[in-house]
């Protein structure tokens, strides 16, 4: 007999037990009969199942000359009729009717369940909470919601990338034999990012109170030793405090003050999605949040953030110490939120944010020069000119449609303003692509001539749904068996306004898609196509200006070995195939990788 029965030879112990003792007291108690609300009494072994009484009316008790029979010759009290009610004894007060016990049901598989005393336990036994790491706690062992509970876990993962080289061209000087590239030579988006890595997470609190702490390292390279570039090496990325007080009415509020990040804007259903967030802030402040249940399907919510990323002194030799901060630049960042949504399946979210940044620096600051051959060249120092505050602004308008079973469509249109944004570092770290703070949106955007000062407007879109939840439709599906799980995502955009005349008017797209094809719970194959195309201007050997399309576009076909059907471990085996207009492969002396083959493990933990 498993363990799944013990319960309920428990229950029987405990009702046949003082049954029978009852019964042997015959008429030395003389005790009236008990009413029929309450379980009935077992009868001797020779019948074992008990006949339930109607539990609408109390029995009548006996008279008090009448002692009450043995068990062996019990009979059930007969049902009063509904319109009659029953008559107490002469000498004695009817008991009063009471509502029928009925033994708690415990369910093993779901933690934090009703459960009773299990066997060898104590029911005075204190209540435990779960064990660390949120695993279920024991049978019998219940849950105290107040409970302080420490949980940890983490990720490790590992992407190993060879790329097949071509040889040089031009009359450029070239190697014999098969070339190869690790990591790839390649430019453009792809399906994997490369390199080894591992987080910690550590968190400790209870439902109202919080503290987390993350903890990471990457191992790509002898640049990441963390000395000399300490802000490589292991380091604490993210620690905050979170407060989640009880709700006020149907206010429930959240506040969170630390160093961490907070994305907004992405068009995917769940984190990140294809391209990620056209809003990512990260620096050390806080947020406060507020939900509001206007009615019982539409709910409003609001959100305040404060965030700063402090300089690093241009003497520091050890890089920044973590890679938010940069030498000589301060930012702070300001950010609302506002949104709305119905019945969960119609969602409309406002972001707004503005990254102010003010440049203390004295010898990192450069502008661009010529040489006496008119070539551009990037001159260090401020050469006597004031150094220049900036200023980066954002409006995101989130819309979201999610309806099972077609899956979800989210559609974000966003605005960036940037005035002298070379000023503002990484407190605003993703937008469109990588942009640590305006640096990387000016280099690739609005052109190294623009001085950061430009208007960029895009439209991020992406598609999610399960072709399996569609078929099996009006039946559910879980996730838990053979389906094709679709990705797709586009992103264009224009660079309406620049001091750039050679970015100026111009404008590109990013897309992607992915598709992994569920075998079995163990296996999968997959499929990946990501491209962008953009303008590009560079200055050639002569020191003239060239402008052209700068395209990059890849296929990826692979395997997925994994330990379950929705599962996040995997192993991936995948091949690559890139394709490049000239003017990304622009170097004969160094082509670009055309072949890459990726070997990569993720496990979770």
């Amino acid at each position: 007999m498993g363990y799944g029965h013990a319960p309920w030879i428990a229950v029987a112990a405990c009702l046949l037990v003082p049954a029978v003792a009852q019964a042997e007291q015959g008429s030395a108690d003389s005790q009236p009969a008990k009413p029929a609300a309450e379980s009935e009494p077992a009868k001797p072994a020779a019948d074992s199942q008990p006949k339930p009484v109607v539990e609408s009316e109390p029995a009548k008790p006996a008279a008090d000359s009448e002692p009450a029979k043995p068990a062996a010759d019990f009979q059930p009290p007969k049902p009063v009729v509904e319109s009659e009610p029953a008559k107490p004894a002469a000498d004695s007060q009817p008991p009063k009717p009471q509502a029928p016990k009925t033994a708690r049901t415990a369910i093993d598989s779901l933690p934090g369940s009703s459960t009773n005393p299990g066997f060898s336990l104590s029911p005075e036994a204190p209540p435990t909470p779960p064990a660390p790491g949120g695993r279920a706690p024991s049978f019998g062992a219940p849950t105290d919601k107040d409970a302080w509970v420490f949980r940890w876990g983490g990720r490790i993962s590992a992407w190993e990338q060879v790329g097949i080289g071509r040889p040089a061209y031009d009359g450029y000087p070239t190697t014999s034999g098969t070339i190869l590239h690790t990591p790839a030579l390649t430019v453009g988006k792809g399906a994997f990012w490369g390199g080894p890595g591992g987080t910690l997470n550590f968190q400790y609190g209870n439902q109202t109170i919080m503290a987390f702490v993350n903890v990471e390292t990457s191992v790509a390279g002898h640049e990441w030793n963390g000395y000399y570039n300490s802000q490589n090496g292991p380091r604490i990325r993210i620690a905050y405090l979170a407060a989640t007080p009880a709700p006020i009415g149907d206010v429930r509020l959240r506040f969170q003050v630390g160093a961490f990040p907070a994305n907004y804007g992405a068009p995917g259903q769940w984190g990140w999605g294809i391209f990620g967030p056209v809003l990512s802030v990260h620096g050390y402040g806080g947020t406060a949040t507020a939900n509001y249940d206007i009615g019982p399907r539409t709910q409003l919510y609001f959100e305040y953030g404060l965030a700063g990323v402090p300089e690093v002194d241009e003497s520091f030799v050890r890089g920044t110490y973590a890679d938010w901060p940069e030498n000589g630049i301060s930012t702070i960042v300001n950010h609302v939120h506002a949104g709305i949504s119905f019945d969960n399946k119609y969602f409309a979210k406002l972001h707004l944010s503005q990254a102010n940044g003010r440049n203390v620096r004295t010898w990192f600051d450069g502008y661009w020069g010529t040489t006496p051959q008119n070539v551009p060249i990037w001159i260090a120092g401020t050469s006597g000119m004031t150094p220049q505050d900036g200023r980066m602004q954002v409006a995101a308008l989130e819309l979201r449609w999610v309806d099972d079973p077609y899956g979800q469509l989210g559609v974000t249109p966003v605005y960036w303003n940037f005035d002298k944004a070379v000023a503002v570092h990484n407190g605003i770290w993703w937008g469109m692509d990588w942009t640590a703070g305006g640096r990387e949106m000016t280099r690739k955007f609005l052109g190294s001539q623009s001085n950061g000062t430009g208007q960029i407007v895009a439209v991020s879109a992406e598609y999610d749904f399960s072709v399996s939840r569609i078929l099996r439709y009006p039946e559910s599906f879980d996730g838990n068996g053979r389906d094709l799980r679709v990705s797709l995502a586009f992103m264009p955009y224009w660079t309406v306004a620049s001091q750039d005349p050679n970015y100026d008017n111009t404008k590109g797209y990013y897309l992607g898609a992915t598709f992994e094809y569920v075998l079995s719970s163990w296996f999968s194959a997959t499929f990946a196509v990501y491209g962008e195309n953009k303008n590009l201007a560079m200055a050639d050997v002569s020191g003239q200006w060239q402008r052209g399309r700068a395209a990059s576009h890849s296929g990826t076909v692979g395997m997925a070995l994994h330990s379950d059907w929705q599962s996040q471990d995997r192993i991936v085996l995948a091949y690559s195939r890139y394709f490049y207009t000239t003017f990304a492969d622009n170097n004969p002396a160094r082509p670009l990788d055309h072949n890459v083959f990726t070997l990569g493990a993720s496990v979770a933990f």
